[in-house]
């Protein structure tokens, strides 16, 4: 369905069902569904966000995205542009539409690589982003309960902080959590795959580099930076 390249996909947290995320640099986000688990072959479009149209986005148009993967969550999405813009995304039942729920800082340049982090019992949601501008931002997202009006509430999100972490003068193109989403990985151009922790003063920091073997002759080998 995309008018141009596709530059990103992903699947959605099994708890939703089997879905897919697409980005594509007509500036369009489009999911997929396969209502048929046992048909893999008919896959409908069941929505869609103009993240990066309307002369927002550059040429590349959608660059990368990823799904909250919280259990008690409704569909959401954290999307980046080529003009440098992360957005997070919410489906509404109400409206059966996605809305711009979060505008998080913006870079400078492109975005090359978002990424969200599992939540395991956490009272707020950690958004990692990585632009051409050489930044590596984690975005603190506070969790939180909206009423319509109608004896209906409904969870809601809104960032609360946001940390450049210092890469050094490499560019960043990959950031990454673990599997508790307590650890940030995050590798660039320069041969080295830094690992990122928050401490009790909320900061985060790195506390190990993992350098690339460039010359051939070894495996690669974990410093741990000094304090």
């Amino acid at each position: 369905d995309a008018r141009k390249a596709v530059t990103c996909v992903q699947f959605a947290p099994r708890h939703l069902g089997l879905k897919l995320a697409t980005g594509s640099a007509d500036g369009i986000v489009r999911i997929y569904e396969a209502i048929d688990v046992m048909n893999l072959n008919h896959w409908p479009m069941n929505g869609s966000i103009d993240a990066e149209v309307g002369g927002k986005g550059g040429e590349l148009g959608v660059t990368s995205l990823s799904w909250c993967g919280g259990r008690f969550e409704p569909p959401t999405l954290v999307v980046g542009g080529s003009s440098g813009a992360v957005s997070v995304y919410r489906y509404s039942d109400a409206s059966r539409a996605w809305n711009l729920t979060v505008s998080l800082p913006k870079h400078d340049r492109g975005v090359l690589d978002v990424s969200w982090a599992p939540n395991v019992g956490r009272s707020y949601h950690l958004i990692a982003s990585c632009g051409q501008d050489n930044i590596l931002r984690v975005h603190r997202l506070k969790r939180g309960m909206t009423s319509d009006g109608q004896q209906k509430t409904t969870s809601s999100v809104e960032l609360e902080s946001s940390q450049v972490l210092d890469t050094g003068a490499s560019e960043v193109w990959r950031c990454e959590w673990n599997v508790t989403g307590t650890v940030l990985a995050s590798s660039g151009d320069g041969g080295v795959v830094q690992l990122w922790k928050q401490d009790f003063r909320k900061n985060w920091s790195c506390v190990s580099e993992v350098h690339g073997d460039v010359n051939g002759r070894g495996a690669a080998a974990a410093v741990a930076r000094t304090s």
